[in-house]
């Protein structure tokens, strides 16, 4: 008789509770500049590992920062008339790859309060609508991966590469230059890439240009506290570089200029060992996912959350 009443005083709650949000007008809409503080609320609420400043510091760096016209500054979020319920943030950027323009939206987050989860396909839908833009997914916890392959996301990183470049012999001949966020090199101006780098520079990045010859290779990481082993210690997590084949060939270099900065390893996107470099390969963390027309190349991690947000 006792649990006869409690399963019918539960039913009874459930259909109150999905009667409320019925009667509510529940809309999913693009994040206006007047949501930060509540955007910022609803974050550090879904993501309790992160510090309320995280959040703080990465939207204030999105309000500032002009991203592709016609895309939303921020993404979307589902609008229940007196408060946020849940949250798709985006970050928006371009890559040029073969001489075409493609547009990449960064999935830097996506969370849902319970009550609402009903609605949350809603939120996916809207917020992944475009379908000539590319999606990138490069923090995906582990029970979300069946999740987002069944949204349509193909992994394309399964794994991180932990290099010690001072192992590795250095080009000689090679000097090793930082970017400022202000005035640089006329020869680092001069870079396609100068305006990113500069920017990222402004974000707290580590920015370096190997100059070899007189050209010249730009490079981008993040100070990144490896915590696997039993002492955490400090090392520079690659945010760009043109491609892998780049950053093995200069790494004794960039490695060297990192070493008496504290950073004596390097992590980079891999899918296994890297030819060339002395350290361990992992598939415990740095699975990534990308959807859409594009596949980003490993260690192409910018304009995403870890250059902008940090780490």
């Amino acid at each position: 008789m006792i649990n006869r009443i409690y399963e019918t005083t539960r039913i009874d709650l459930r259909l109150k509770l999905v009667t409320s949000l019925s009667a509510q007008k529940i809309r999913c809409r693009a994040i206006v500049d007047t949501d930060r503080d509540a955007v910022i609320a609803l974050l550090s609420a879904g993501f309790k590992d992160r510090h309320r400043f995280y959040w703080q510091r990465g939207i204030e760096r999105l309000a500032r920062r002009k991203g592709p016209e016609g895309r939303q500054r921020y993404g979307f979020v589902l609008d229940a008339g007196q408060k946020l319920a849940g949250i798709i943030l985006l970050i928006w950027s371009t890559r040029i790859r073969e001489g075409i323009e493609v547009k990449i939206a960064n999935v830097a987050g996506w969370y849902v309060e319970p009550e609402y989860r009903g609605y949350a396909q809603l939120l996916v839908s809207v917020a992944l609508r475009d379908r000539e833009a590319a999606y990138l997914n490069i923090s995906p916890a582990p029970h979300t991966w069946p999740i987002l392959e069944n949204q349509g996301y193909r992994q394309y990183c399964s794994g991180l590469f932990f290099a010690a470049p001072p192992l590795v012999r250095a080009v000689a001949g090679v000097k090793v230059e930082a970017v400022s966020a202000g005035r640089n090199s006329p020869g680092i101006e001069a870079l396609a890439e100068y305006e990113m780098l500069r920017e990222h520079a402004s974000f707290g990045c580590i920015v370096l240009v190997c100059n070899h010859g007189g050209q010249l290779y730009p490079f981008i990481f993040r100070r990144f506290m490896i915590h696997s082993g039993l002492i955490p210690m400090p090392g520079a997590m690659t945010i760009y570089c043109r491609n892998q084949a780049e950053l093995t060939r200069f790494a004794g270099n960039i490695g060297w200029y990192l070493l008496p900065r504290a950073m004596p390893v390097i992590v980079m996107d891999a899918n296994g060992p890297i030819a060339g470099l002395a350290g361990i390969y992992t598939e415990r963390s740095g699975r990534k996912y990308c959807r859409g027309p594009y596949q980003p190349q490993l260690c192409d991690l910018s304009n995403t959350e870890f250059a902008i947000f940090g780490l």
